[in-house]
């Protein structure tokens, strides 16, 4: 099979830990892009994209050997603006070769905007469920406008608070469910968020998406934005436990049969084979 490597800026993102995380379980090796030597045979996969990536352009007087691929997870309403912005910029990325192709982790994004759809998986050393509960519920995310007014009906005694590890391992232990809600209008799935739940077993209720494969009603509870506070005061009445077998059932899913580095082979090899 195709050598593959992952290769990291040199600018460290915070939101990014959880994939370099995921990357070194699954025993990918990672290099600095200012190391990415184009003539070189392999698959290389880097996130985020920044102006760092110039290095790439700055080789065009070498033999192209590697296959370069941007895996994006960012939003469409980052600073791509929409969802038609957003495949624009990502295409321009390939005509100008700077990458070879791009992969997003959201099925029906990637079919709007022509880009390579990859499952972002899990691994079961990411986390692993708690016993105890003391909270009622943990969203793990920034706390936009759009996002507190659906946590301020929760009080912050039993709402597991937004940290970063070592801290968090505890919180996500500790909390019965996990709550998802998109930061902006775009029904896409969180792809790296929903793998963090997943490794914790926590059973998870997320705002509507258009397309959640790999995620099932099995393994997930759906509701729009307006009926998010409704529909977690009913599972928080409900009878825990079978929360819990369905939050074991999403680890399952997302740690064996989608694990985050099965998912790069499988995508690599239908991308590449043996070579390119």
């Amino acid at each position: 099979m195709t050598d593959i490597t992952f290769f990291k800026t040199g600018h460290h993102y915070d939101s990014y830990d959880d994939f370099w995380r995921l990357v070194t379980l699954a025993q990918f090796p990672i290099i600095k892009l200012s190391d990415l030597d184009v003539s070189q045979p392999g698959v290389f996969i880097g996130a985020p994209h920044n102006g760092e990536w110039v290095h790439i352009d700055n080789q065009s007087d070498r033999v192209r050997n590697a296959h370069i691929v941007l895996w994006n997870i960012e939003r469409p309403s980052g600073s791509a603006g929409s969802v038609g912005q957003y495949g624009e910029a990502n295409r321009k990325l390939i005509y100008r070769r700077q990458v070879d192709e791009v992969w997003v982790s959201d099925r029906e994004l990637a079919q709007e905007t022509h880009l390579e759809y990859t499952v972002l998986g899990s691994h079961p050393q990411f986390g692993r469920p708690g016993g105890h509960k003391t909270y009622d519920m943990t969203h793990m995310s920034y706390e936009t406008g759009r996002r507190q007014s659906i946590y301020k009906h929760f009080t912050r005694e039993k709402t597991g608070f937004n940290c970063w590890p070592p801290r968090r391992d505890r919180v996500l232990q500790a909390s019965k469910f996990a709550l998802n809600v998109h930061q902006d209008q775009h029904p896409f799935i969180e792809p790296l968020r929903l793998a963090l739940f997943a490794a914790y077993g926590l059973p998870t209720l997320s705002e509507t998406v258009y397309d959640a494969y790999p995620y099932n009603g099995d393994v997930l509870v759906f509701a729009e934005f307006d009926h998010l506070v409704e529909r977690l005061n009913q599972m928080l009445a409900d009878d825990y436990e079978q929360w819990r077998q369905m939050g074991r059932r999403m680890r399952e899913l997302m740690t064996v049969e989608f694990e985050f580095g099965t998912m790069v082979r499988k995508k690599v090899d239908e991308r590449v084979g043996d070579w390119r």
